[in-house]
């Protein structure tokens, strides 16, 4: 697929997504979080990065439901969602709720500014998204590069999200910026990524 570009990918893998009803999408959604919680990848973490999903993306809700309960019963962890700012630069914030989300760029729910801003990890684990991801863990990303900016500071341990119909057999299109992911969970079960133990 690399003969293409990475804007024709793009709309290729959005219309792919687009494509899902909204039962396919939840039954997906359901499966890659029953398959990341059950890992039990977050048992030796303290940090835990995630998007807020949009409309598209592959659904945290339930996983960021489901680590606020175990914060709730006492597990010392932070959840840090990002916020976009100044045009191109993500930075990540605690939330301990759903309330601390509203509506910023991009129509995506991000932390409020009263939120605190995180800038050292502790143990942590970066759940990525993206449009598609090869075997070896390249992602094709939405196009804005924050997480290429991000990712390439970040020490920990990065999980990327996808449905199985965007996994890409070949090799993506990448430049010298991008980082792949340590590992990649689908609707079908954590990959492994060709290269990475």
């Amino acid at each position: 697929m690399s003969e293409l570009t990475k804007q024709q990918l793009r709309k290729y893998f959005k219309d792919i997504r687009s494509s899902f009803t909204t039962e396919e999408k939840s039954v997906i959604d359901q499966k890659v979080f029953d398959c990341f919680v059950q890992n039990g990848i977050l048992d030796n973490c303290s940090d835990i990065l995630v998007y807020v999903s949009g409309d598209i993306e592959i659904g945290t809700r339930k996983i960021i439901d489901h680590i606020l309960g175990r914060i709730m019963n006492g597990e010392k962890k932070r959840i840090l969602c990002p916020r976009c700012e100044n045009g191109n630069i993500m930075h990540f914030y605690r939330i301990d709720s759903f309330d601390d989300l509203e509506c910023g760029h991009f129509g995506i729910l991000e932390p409020k500014n009263s939120c605190e801003r995180i800038d050292s990890f502790t143990e942590s684990v970066c759940l990525v998204p993206g449009l598609s991801f090869d075997r070896l863990g390249y992602r094709l990303g939405f196009g804005k590069g924050f997480y290429d900016r991000f990712l390439t500071d970040f020490s920990g341990i990065t999980v990327g999200l996808c449905c199985e119909s965007c996994m890409t057999d070949g090799e993506l299109p990448r430049d010298k910026y991008d980082i792949s992911v340590d590992h990649i969970v689908t609707e079908k079960g954590w990959f492994k990524l060709k290269g990475k133990e």
